[in-house]
């Protein structure tokens, strides 16, 4: 398993002037050395980790007090020595109210650093990983805090910062690109996706999405609804990188789907097909992004309009593309037709993991010691999981429901990646 790690570059600018404010050279000093120990911290906690949630978390908190430090140090520089001092940032007026509501603020998550560094320090095996990320989890969300005192108690703006991720897998979050902190966006439809403003947002399926609810998320939609027979959580994901506004035949797209608890991925295409009905499945051609193609062979649908993968077939392929850009699909008829088709898969990590957690499995591709280790750290955590045997049945599943509910996670019962990264599992 690998986790994401997040990179933050950020470029500081300074001020021509800055706003009239009570301050004074010590007591922004006051508020570096603070700082400045708080990064030297952050260091240490990386320094422990080479890799998983904890790291991440330490990172992107070093981050954040980085830029505090960086602007609490141009700020004393304009106190002290007066110079003119150039910002691309407007200033913002002091707010001594609102720095004392959040001085409030801060000392609660003090509070709640020290509790969760006490459970740490008092427990073991997985109550203690949770206790680690609840940690860093805090002083991130206190670093944070910090920046938003500074800006209301010496009216010191922050620069934008642009968060550049690199995802091999996922972390708890999605991982998705940022979008370009030169793109346009001004224009954008209130329904567009800002993470993604290449795409045209304007086509049809994306604004009847908005209009029923749905997410979306780069070239796709995302429905979800309970299941007509028995209630259970049944979601829908539809690309629509392919699509031709202007074609009368139907829709050509990519459908990711969890119903009943079953999976499909369907490639839909525009025009009835001619299928084997001796073997009622189509010839399959797909490549993925550089990969070597691969051929294969995908069920056809009643409808005559497509052919997809089922059950473990399916989630086989979507852990395939989960990291992909770009499927190439070719689907060649009886009498020869082909039909191809190239998905552009962005925003592709929501469909997916909407998709698993709705039918109880996970995107990672798990190894029995896998299974095994996470079996061994849900026992150690009072969670029964069972003799460790690396198998993933109905014991497992259900330490892991129980899990999921204490800490306030979806209970799908699989080792998916929030659960994963809430336990502070690493490989």
């Amino acid at each position: 398993m690998r986790f994401l790690t997040r990179a933050v570059p950020f470029v500081i600018a300074m001020y021509i002037s800055f706003p009239a404010a009570a301050q004074t050279s010590d007591e922004l000093r006051t508020e570096l050395d603070l700082v400045v120990g708080q990064v030297e911290q952050a260091n240490s906690v990386i320094d422990r980790y080479d890799g998983g949630l904890i790291r991440a978390l330490a990172e992107t908190r070093k981050e954040a007090l980085l830029l505090s430090e960086a602007v609490l140090r141009n700020r004393i520089l304009a106190v002290e020595g007066g110079e003119s001092i150039e910002i691309t940032v407007p200033a913002v007026q002091p707010d001594e109210a609102k720095a004392m509501q959040i001085l409030g603020e801060i000392a609660d998550a003090q509070r709640r650093i020290e509790e969760a560094e006490r459970e740490a320090g008092q427990a073991g095996g997985l109550i203690q990983a949770v206790a680690l990320s609840r940690v860093e989890t805090e002083k991130l969300t206190l670093a944070q805090l910090q920046m938003a005192y500074f800006q209301a108690k010496y009216g010191i703006a922050f620069p934008a910062v642009s968060a550049t991720q690199r995802t091999s897998s996922s972390e708890v979050t999605s991982g998705r690109p940022e979008p370009s902190p030169d793109a346009d966006t001004t224009d954008a439809l209130p329904w567009a996706d800002p993470r993604f403003p290449g795409i045209d947002y304007s086509i049809q399926p994306f604004e009847q999405a908005h209009k029923d609810g749905e997410k979306i998320s780069g070239w796709w939609t995302i429905e979800t609804e309970r299941a007509a027979v028995d209630d259970s959580p049944k979601v829908t994901a539809i690309n629509y990188s392919q699509l031709e506004p202007n074609s009368f035949g139907g829709v050509t797209a990519l459908l990711a789907r969890c119903s009943e608890g079953d999976t499909a991925l369907i490639f839909v295409q525009d025009d009835f097909l001619t299928s084997d009905y001796r073997r009622n499945s189509f010839d399959i051609t797909y490549r993925i992004d550089d990969n070597s193609a691969q051929q294969t062979r995908w069920s056809s649908l009643t409808s005559n309009k497509g052919a997809g993968l089922f059950g473990r077939e399916a989630e086989r392929f979507i852990r395939q593309i989960y990291d992909a850009n770009r499927l190439f699909i070719r689907l060649v008829e009886k009498n020869g037709q082909r039909h191809d088709a190239t998905f552009d898969l962005s925003g592709g990590l929501d469909a997916y993991e909407d998709v698993a957690s709705s039918c109880g499995w996970t995107t990672l591709s798990l190894t029995s010691d896998d299974y095994r280790a996470i079996q061994t750290m849900l026992n150690a955590g009072g969670f029964n999981a069972g003799t460790p045997d690396g198998q993933w049945g109905p014991g497992s599943q259900r330490a892991m429901k129980d899990y999921q509910a204490s800490v306030g996670l979806p209970e799908t019962g699989a080792p998916d990646r929030a659960t994963l990264g809430k336990l502070g599992f690493e490989g």
